[in-house]
């Protein structure tokens, strides 16, 4: 449907949704995530719930108007809780053909979509235009194409910028979020601009919710839902970094790598405030032997990373867990394996967390969920690697990293000392406090300078008084005591999270960034009378002793995770809870697309093992 660019009024159709997700996308480089994120503020502002997924280009400096130029933000709003993207785009602006017909291409636009395509250039690209348009149409989708007025064009060039804030003025007015809540927002984003330059960019901003008023013929109204008491809005990169200073944690070394950077450039910025240093190392080998030596000092010390990092950093990760010093390492994982895809998400870095070093090495891995978690992970991080010397890695992904949300403001505990972890910190990760006294290798743990005593450090084996042994009995000793503290963790693991009935046909397992999708997708398996449960993993190695016992409470196990696998290569957390329970634990979903899971994919799996799988 093509729209007329002469101005005129309409009389716009209301539709009341509770759920609704839309996109912007521009070439990279001219503020689709800008005005992403001012969006999402705006409509945090408004009371209403908010996930958000950057689309980020994995080159620097893409050439523009060329589908790897692809940049912008999709956003999800509810008027419910939510923590995954959901299923499908009921909405994209798009700034040129090409990179509409690049998300087109990834076939994730739902049934009614409406698209807003920027004709501005197309006399120079009328073909592309036509082919893109002819796309949407056989798709039977609205279209309106828009041309930015000569105005605002000329003060887009006079700026050298600005279309963005358009293209916000256009979505503003779409999902019937007014002037008022949003330009305090620009004006945050914005804030190092010069007064004239702000003014300037608002104008456009305005222009473009001008043009929304008289052209485009509907809005979309979400409800607000939420209380504005004790909220905030955070990205869990940032709730990453605020729970490593609340965590007591006082030195980050690190190497900057997407999608953990962002932990370091919040550190850099808040870090010295509370008597934090933060360390550019100059590669990932030499940041993960900083943060050892720190904390072989005893400071409280953490590094971050993502896949080829980890893969660098494995040798000293392996000597922490023999020295028996503390190390905590962030790994947020994206697609891989080598470069991959820096800015895509996955879920397959487990095996080499688990298994990555050589011999028989000890580590336990956390996954976190949600922004929350995020925030409470550098403390669980630091209770386990302090009580038993043993290195812990927090896992995160892309999706996980780069995600805003809604939440209620988190505990501040300021934690000394490892015993002074709450609780409830301990409960959102399932776990009960550990013994009080820990067998160690070594049984001289002193900290450097502490008088009278002396702690060896070495990768070599050594027995109890920290002397290099060689001798059968030494090994098999050291063997078991490392051991045997990854099972004091087994012990303490209480039952994971499960939502819905112990006696389901079905159990969809699951952990790190699926846990809201299977939540989602069992939520609305159950309303359909499909007997169905789930089950989210937050430490995800060690794994608890009663795992076998609850699997076999259901007639069928299946496993959904962002990392490869087929028919006769299980994806890592089937093949890792095969290996724990003996139990015949299936891949139902393990995509390796770079995109995140989505409720009805699980949906779709959960119907098709409950109806034409014998279950």
């Amino acid at each position: 449907m093509h729209q007329p660019l002469v101005k005129q009024a309409v009389t716009p159709v209301v539709e009341n949704r509770r759920v609704t997700r839309f996109e912007v996308v521009m070439d990279a480089g001219f503020g689709a995530q800008k005005a992403g994120e001012i969006l999402i503020r705006a409509f945090a502002a408004a009371g209403v719930h908010v996930y958000s997924e950057p689309v980020i280009p994995a080159e620097i400096s893409p050439p523009p108007r060329t589908p790897a130029a692809l940049s912008g933000a999709i956003i999800r709003v509810a008027d419910f809780k939510i923590g995954n993207i959901g299923n499908h785009t009921d909405l994209i602006l798009a700034s040129h053909e090409i990179l509409l017909g690049t998300r087109l291409d990834d076939h994730e636009t739902g049934p009614g979509c409406r698209i807003l395509l920027d004709v501005g250039l197309r006399k120079s690209n009328a073909e592309g235009f036509q082919r893109v348009i002819d796309q949407v149409n056989e798709r039977g989708y609205e279209l309106v194409e828009f041309e930015i007025d000569e105005t605002s064009a000329m003060l887009i060039k006079s700026l050298n910028s600005g279309k963005n804030l358009y293209y916000l003025g256009i979505l503003a007015r779409i999902y019937n979020l007014t002037c008022e809540l949003v330009e305090p927002e620009i004006r945050k984003v914005f804030f190092k601009l010069s007064e004239d330059k702000l003014s300037k960019n608002i104008t456009l901003f305005r222009n473009g919710y001008d043009y929304a008023d008289t052209h485009i013929g509907y809005r979309i109204e979400i409800a607000m839902t939420r209380s504005h008491e004790e909220e905030i809005l955070i990205d869990s990169n940032s709730a990453l970094s605020a729970g490593i200073i609340d965590a007591g944690i006082k030195f980050m070394s690190g190497y900057p790598i997407t999608p953990a950077s962002t932990v370091m450039h919040t550190l850099a910025r808040d870090f010295a405030s509370y008597g934090g240093i933060v360390h550019q190392a100059e590669d990932e080998i030499a940041a993960v032997g900083a943060v050892i030596g720190a904390y072989y000092g005893g400071t409280p010390s953490i590094t971050c990373t993502s896949g080829p990092g980890l893969s660098l950093k494995q040798e000293f990760i392996g000597y922490a867990a023999m020295a028996e010093i503390p190390l905590i390492v962030i790994d947020a994982q994206r697609s891989g394996p080598s470069t991959g895809m820096p800015t895509k998400t996955a879920q397959s870095d487990l095996p080499a967390v688990v298994f990555g070093r050589h011999g028989d090495n000890t580590t336990v891995v956390i996954s976190v969920a949600d922004v929350d978690d995020c925030f409470y992970a550098p403390h669980i991080a630091r209770y386990l690697t302090e009580k038993l010397k043993t290195p812990v890695v927090i896992m995160t992904d892309f999706q996980i990293a780069n995600s805003f949300e809604v939440v209620h403001k988190m505990a501040v505990t300021e934690m000394e000392a490892i015993d002074d972890i709450p609780d409830h910190v301990l409960q959102r990760f399932y776990i009960e406090r550990l013994p009080e006294s820990i067998e160690m290798v070594k049984d001289n743990q002193a900290i450097p300078g502490t008088p009278d005593e002396m702690c060896r450090v070495t990768g070599l084996n050594t027995d109890a008084a920290g002397e290099v042994a060689y001798c059968p009995a030494s090994a098999q000793r050291s063997h078991e005591i490392r051991n045997r503290k990854l099972h004091a963790v087994r012990y303490a693991l209480q039952e994971p999270e499960i939502f819905g009935p112990e006696d389901a046909d079905l159990l969809v397992v699951g952990w790190g960034s699926a846990r809201d999708v299977i939540h989602e997708a069992v939520s609305v398996a159950q309303s359909r009378k499909l007997s169905v449960a789930g089950m989210h993993l937050k430490i995800v190695y060690p794994l608890p002793l009663m795992l076998a016992d609850i699997f076999a409470r259901y007639k069928k196990v299946v496993a959904v995770e962002l990392a490869y696998g087929d028919d006769l290569k299980p994806a890592p957390l089937a093949s890792l809870l095969r290996m724990e329970t003996a139990m015949n634990i299936i891949s139902a979903l393990s995509p390796a697309t770079g995109r995140p899971l989505t409720p009805r994919a699980v949906l779709m799996k959960i119907q098709e093992y409950l109806c034409e799988h014998d279950v």
